[in-house]
């Protein structure tokens, strides 16, 4: 059992466990993030900026002539992927975990939790718990120095997209951004993803294997839509339909909570969508030291940052979803009405 004071000897155990299960440590939030990390591509080791190339050539043949030349048209296109370096530094009290070994299982330390001591479990527990945040920040992060929490740390993929949407990167006369005309349901979701999406895509685009990040919600709607709409063809014999009707199974609609409230849906490839971090060098470390009497504190950095390949139309397309409908305001109430969703308290 955990001793209730923190003497020399426990500071010492926990800082040796620091020590021998550093690399466990400093692994296991971007571990914990993968249920969306695995969708992109991670670089490791990065620490500032890195310059992701895309190239594209135009070189053609034509009937013979002897005397034909041209110039060789070979074009690389950049976009710049940056960590930024963010911290964390947290008290605890060992003697709260006092019980974890009992019956503790994990999927994402796997066998290495079978040998491990009860202060590797609190040092694990406490760093997969940072995972869920990652995933959330290499989504929909927004870039801010001065901020307190993970979502601070970077810009991710859906805060970038709105950027390049602002700034006519991203357009519908460009042919990388879709509008939706109508707000998705359980009744017109197949149709419309159908319809106005993979009908709608580049057709290079449209021929690569790819994915629809979106709101698990989304994945509901689809599905119960494809079931009330093809309920009489015999090939209907599932009610998860992983890819979108029309795309010939190359078009996934992944749903991750994180993507959730976002009107901003990603469609792309895994390699196109990236994810750094550099928790390997000298500034990425886990420290171990004491607070008081019954407390210590545990401290570690890492970097982190997103970013898009490209945003060319043949490899990437950002699905805008239409705005919620308002409800038609009462007779006599005086009201105009409420975004769906809207809590409304009373004075």
């Amino acid at each position: 059992m955990a001793k209730i004071k923190i003497d020399s000897a426990v500071l010492e155990d926990y800082q040796k466990t620091a020590v021998k299960w550093m690399p466990t440590l400093l692994d296991l939030p971007i571990r914990q993030a993968n249920d969306v990390l695995k969708f992109m591509t991670g670089i490791t080791g990065l620490r500032g900026k890195m310059k992701l190339g895309e190239i594209n050539a135009d070189s053609q043949f034509a009937p013979f002539k002897k005397t034909r030349k041209g110039d060789a048209a070979v074009n690389i296109s950049y976009r710049e992927i940056e960590t930024f370096l963010g911290n964390v530094v947290e008290e605890f009290s060992p003697v709260d975990y006092a019980y974890l070994t009992m019956g503790y299982t994990d999927a994402t330390l796997g066998e290495k939790i079978k040998n491990a001591s009860t202060t590797a479990l609190v040092l694990f527990h406490l760093a997969k718990a940072r995972g869920q945040h990652i995933a959330q920040a290499i989504l929909t992060g927004v870039r801010n120095a001065e901020g307190d929490t993970t979502l601070d740390l970077c810009d991710g993929l859906v805060t970038i997209a709105k950027k390049e949407i602002t700034a006519g990167n991203i357009a519908e006369s460009k042919g990388n951004l879709i509008k939706l005309s109508d707000e998705l349901s359980m009744v017109n979701a197949c149709d419309l993803l159908k319809e106005e999406v993979v009908f709608k895509l580049n057709p290079y685009l449209r021929a690569l294997p790819s994915v629809l990040l979106c709101a698990p919600e989304l994945v509901d709607m689809y599905n119960e839509s494809y079931q009330s709409t093809h309920a009489n063809l015999n090939y209907n014999n599932a009610y998860n339909q992983p890819f979108i009707e029309g795309s010939n199974n190359l078009l996934t609609l992944v749903g991750v909570p994180e993507m959730a409230g976002q009107k901003h849906l990603i469609l792309t490839q895994k390699t196109n969508m990236y994810w750094a971090t550099d928790n390997k060098s000298d500034e990425s470390f886990v420290d171990i030291m004491r607070k008081d009497h019954y407390t210590l504190s545990s401290a570690a950095n890492m970097f982190l940052g997103a970013q898009f390949r490209t945003i060319d139309p043949r490899r990437l397309t950002i699905v805008q979803l239409a705005e919620k409908k308002t409800t038609p305001a009462t007779p006599g109430s005086g009201g105009t009405g409420a975004p769906d969703g809207d809590s409304h308290q009373g004075s």
